[in-house]
């Protein structure tokens, strides 16, 4: 190498290294500590410099350490559950953030109808609970994500099948007709409320309805908000009656490209609470109590067998989930996936979910132009347990389990399953039998652009469409022979279902003065829904009809081969339509006086012409009396307010087609009219008032809300019977009446203790609600109207009506014999010749509650959840029609309530009766949680947490059943039950361990 050569590298090295130096005296570092307003730091926190990339993240401590220019002004700081803060970084290098939980910060924004507000400027009634307070464990909908979260919302589980739907009232039972349930919104998109799998029906009875929120990716909400009073969802017009749950999931957010994971596994680890069956030396006991000793010892066949074990399985419970955001001020993104496979505490039963989504936010033309767009994609494959609602005398597999003898075995020496002669299932041929596999998948994407004509005033078009498509193939084997007599079936059923939704809003903001803020919304939007179903089935096939001699085939693969063909089948629902003029306006006088408005005109295809629109009017009002001179300097009282809101939202709950005439083809090119058509039918209301107080006490360290509200729902739809001479069809009309709930609600929340390393937070909800039907008559007479529903099913019951819907009455009241004990002398059941009013009888839970409480040491926190009901009673169906004495005499078990009563086998029959009524007074332990925050790992692991985590591992009641959360369908035409359990799912135990990091 020349001395030439060799002077240049050396100038060339020389000037690299003093650029670089040059551009190192350029920046600085800056370090600190992120903490919330307790001085607990945060992990994970983002710590980002405002117009820059790059960025990083805070470790256990709360600590980061980040290079920047010195040009650089601002640093923001975020973290889920936080409000974001920033903080000018001035010549200062070392900086403090303290960042204010979302749940308390007044200035946090809540998603509401068709915009936001600041939480301390709402006049409403509603409840907002963050992903940081969720339940945790096994979770499979976001609605098990709120059970004793909320004052004044009920959840009730309607089985322990994963996947399977729930009851959600908010503020008592306000449906005459349909379920009841809320509105549901995700991220502004109103959801149809039904799912696409389909319904199937066999020997067995009707499966339980499907979650139709399965697929969404709980770990993707960021919040979810419970709009309780009509000043919250009278916006929401004709859907707001039974409340509205809106659903937020997470954004984009502006700094480096972020990856985030979660993993878990878990376990079923046995019965939340058994229904107590006779054990196996108990059995033999009882055979030889009721029995001849000679027939006794004919039902002992000297095995010991238990049923309820043999039946469940405790498979791994997987969940995998990640998530990539990233982006700048003008441009955020989140996509996420999420893989889970939970089996059931039942064997060949399992939900497997995948969903994927993903966020777009992009501003264009200075920021004037926004565009924000989304998908979730989910799919779920179900295997479905041979379980049921309605199950007659030849039972399900629950039924078949607590009926099976305990003495013997379930195979014959051959290998082939035993029966034992008295038609009770072998509970182990059901589940090799049975096999019931639905899949659906379901779209709902969305996109909306939001223009600013001025910087005060917003114009927003938003499209969305949820559209699921379900296919279910459900076959029994010929083996089963005690439940189709040696016929195998087969069949298969496809549902869709499609909803869209048009959106035209323009939102106005002003001041009027310094002291006087201004905001009016008003849209138009448009709401259309389809569904529709077909299916097809045969029986009697060549093949599976012996268990010794099983191929791996099912019938559903080859329908043709079945010897009988049953006709085909499709129907579609009538096109639901809805346009709605809705307006919204806001007044605020120097943070103390509010004022909101709100109205909304929907017209809906399921009327009338006489009737197809229906107005929907709100106000609401708050005075921040905290903001008030007298109280601006007071040392305990740190925030203090009066509500009061009045309303009119509205129900079309019913079946669209109701007031036209309509007709159905029978065989051989038949019709019949089957609905005479009502064109002066009208929309039902609910008129609501309520009034409330917001406080807070020692800085906010204690914080509550207490509410009383009233509802009133009339103009109540009843389906009737055409009156001769006309067609043999059904008609629609409104009913005179009021349907009333009442109640106050509690919420409380409190920083017990704050210290840097230790704190512990205690947080209580309690609600009570009085729930009656008065002046419900027929139209132009004083005789009151009786709709019976709460149908009964099994051996000796078949077919008996439990509720009434009736004038000064509860909605579904039990309506049963009175039950009189038994007879000293023959041991028989002493029941009244004809039904009355049960008392107790009330279905309908008269108070409910919720506790909570974190415990947080160092890097440890301990997160306990649990709650339930009260006043109210619970049918026992089991008990009534499966587990009653009368078993023991044909080998069957039977409960132990029933052994241990003076009633004899021998002179009593199953009936229905108040004997079967129940306290349903519950306090279950939901989930304990317990966390360790291990902190960034190297360089690249960041924010890594390890939980472990246990679901229902208790319960407190008097209840004999399986679980008192529970509510069999047992509607009839539409009519709706409560409170009766009958041959359900097992809720199981569970433990879930885990983990979750960033990158």
């Amino acid at each position: 190498m020349t001395m030439k050569r060799l002077l240049k590298r050396i100038t060339v090295l020389f000037l690299c290294v003093t650029f670089t130096q040059l551009a190192f005296s350029q920046t600085k570092v800056i370090t600190g500590t992120v903490t919330d307003d307790k001085g607990a730091p945060i992990q994970g926190a983002s710590v980002a410099v405002r117009g820059a990339n790059g960025g990083t993240t805070t470790d256990a401590s709360g600590e980061f350490k980040l290079t920047v220019s010195n040009s650089a002004k601002t640093l923001i700081f975020s973290s889920v559950g936080f409000s974001q803060t920033e903080v000018n970084i001035g010549s200062s290098n070392t900086i403090t953030a303290v960042l204010i939980s979302s749940t308390q910060s007044l200035n946090d924004v809540v998603v509401i109808g068709y915009g936001t507000v600041r939480r301390k400027d709402a006049t409403g009634s509603l409840t907002t609970v963050s992903s940081k307070e969720f339940n945790q464990g096994v979770i499979t909908s976001p609605d098990q994500l709120l059970q004793n979260k909320v004052s004044g919302l009920e959840v009730t589980s309607n089985s322990g099948q994963p996947g399977a739907a729930t009851t959600v009232r908010i503020r008592g039972n306000s449906s005459v007709r349909g379920v009841g349930n809320p509105l549901y919104v995700v991220d502004g998109v109103i959801l149809d409320g039904g799912d696409a799998r389909p319904n199937t029906s066999t020997n067995l009875g009707t499966s339980p309805d499907a979650n139709p929120l399965l697929f969404i990716n709980n770990y993707d909400i960021a919040d979810i908000t419970i709009l309780k009073d009509a000043s919250s969802t009278a916006i929401f017009g004709s859907r707001g009656a039974n409340g509205v749950i809106v659903i937020t999931t997470k954004r984009g957010h502006s700094g480096p490209v972020k990856l985030e994971a979660n993993a878990s596994w878990g376990w079923n680890t046995g019965y939340m609470h058994k229904f107590q069956v006779l054990d196996q030396p108990t059995f033999i006991t009882a055979l030889h109590k009721y029995n001849s000793d000679s027939v006794a010892n004919s039902y002992n066949h000297g095995a010991k067998v238990d049923p309820m074990d043999d039946i469940t399985q405790s498979n791994v419970i997987q969940n995998y989930a990640v998530a990539i955001s990233g982006g700048n001020e003008t441009g955020k993104f989140r996509a996420s996936f999420l893989a889970s496979s939970t089996p059931g505490f039942v064997q060949n039963n399992k939900l497997d979910k995948y969903v994927g989504s993903f966020y777009g936010s992009y501003k264009f033309l200075d920021k004037k132009l926004s565009i924000d767009f989304s998908v979730i994609n989910g799919h779920d494959n179900e295997h479905i347990a041979p379980t049921s609602n309605d199950a007659g005398s030849t039972g399900n597999l629950i039924s078949a389990t607590l009926q099976w003898n305990p003495t013997a075995n379930y195979y014959n020496a051959d290998g082939s399953f035993r029966d034992l002669g008295n038609s009770t299932p072998n509970p182990l041929m059901l589940l090799k039998a049975y096999n019931d596999i639905a899949q659906v998948n379901t779209v709902l994407g969305n996109i909306s652009a939001a223009y600013k004509i001025t910087p005060d005033l917003e114009y927003k078009f938003l499209y969305s469409v949820n559209q699921s498509n379900g296919t279910r193939a459900t076959n029994i084997a010929g083996f089963a022979k005690a439940v189709n007599n040696g016929i195998g079936s087969g069949q298969i059923n496809i549902a869709a279902l499609t909803s869209q939704v048009f959106d035209n809003t323009l939102t106005y903001n002003t001041n009027f003065s310094k002291d006087l803020k201004f905001t009016a919304l008003g849209g138009f939007e448009y709401w259309k829904s389809n569904y529709s179903a077909s299916g097809s089935s045969a029986s009697n096939f060549d093949y599976n009809n012996n268990e010794l001699n099983i191929i791996n085939a099912l019938y559903t693969d080859n329908l043709f081969d079945g010897k009988t063909q049953n006709p085909n089948y499709s129907y579609s629902v009538i096109t639901t339509e809805i346009q709605s003029y809705f307006a919204r306006v806001d007044f605020n006088y120097k943070d103390k006086f509010f004022l909101t408005g709100t109205y909304r005109a929907d017209g809906s295809s399921k009327f009338g012409k006489n009737n197809k629109y229906a107005y929907f009017p709100s106000v609401g009002g708050k005075w921040n009396i905290a903001n008030e001179d007298f109280l601006k300097d007071n040392h305990t009282i740190s925030g203090l307010s009066l509500r009061a809101t009045w309303g009119i939202t509205g129900s079309q709950d019913f079946p669209s087609g109701a007031s036209i005439d309509q007709y159905a083809f029978g065989p051989y090119n038949q019709a019949s009219q089957i609905n005479a058509g009502n064109p002066d039918l009208k929309w039902e209301q609910t008129s609501q008032y309520d009034f409330g107080l917001d406080f807070g006490i020692l800085n906010n360290r204690i914080t509550g809300t207490v509410d009383y509200y009233n509802k009133d729902k009339t103009n109540i739809l009843f389906q009737n019977i055409a009156i001769q001479p006309g067609p043999a069809a059904t008609y629609w009309i409104n009913l005179p009446g009021h349907l009333i709930n009442k109640g106050f609600e509690v919420s409380i929340s409190a920083a017990v203790v704050e210290h840097k390393d230790f704190t512990w937070d205690l947080a209580a909800n309690f609600a009570t609600n009085s729930n009656i039907i008065n002046n419900f008559y027929a139209p132009g007479t004083t005789t009151p109207v009786a709709i019976y529903t709460g149908i009964l099913n099994g051996q000796g019951v078949s077919g008996t009506l439990s509720q009434i819907i009736t004038n000064n009455q509860p909605v579904d009241q039990f309506y049963l014999k009175k039950f009189g004990g038994f007879n000293a002398q023959t041991g028989a059941q002493i029941i009244a010749a004809n039904p009355s009013f049960a008392s107790p009888g009330n279905p309908n839970p008269a108070q409910l509650f919720g506790v909570s409480t974190t415990l947080r040491y160092k890097k440890l926190s301990l997160v306990i959840n649990g709650g339930g009901s009260a006043g109210f009673v619970l049918y026992n169906n089991t008990s009534t029609s499966v587990t009653n004495i009368g078993g023991i005499l044909q080998q069957r078990n039977i409960d132990m309530k029933s052994y241990q009563s003076p009633e004899n086998p021998k002179t009593t029959v199953a009936a229905a009766s108040t004997r079967y009524l129940e306290d349903g007074t519950y306090f279950k332990l939901r989930n304990v949680s317990l966390t360790y925050s291990m902190g960034n790992i190297g360089n690249y692991v960041k924010n890594l947490n390890i939980f472990v985590s246990g679901s229902n591992l208790f319960v407190l009641t008097s209840f004999s059943g399986f679980d008192p959360e529970v509510n069999i369908d047992k509607q009839v035409g539409g009519y709706p039950s409560s409170s009766i359990e009958y041959i359900p799912y097992p809720t199981p135990k569970s433990v879930v361990v885990g983990l979750s990091f960033a990158l």
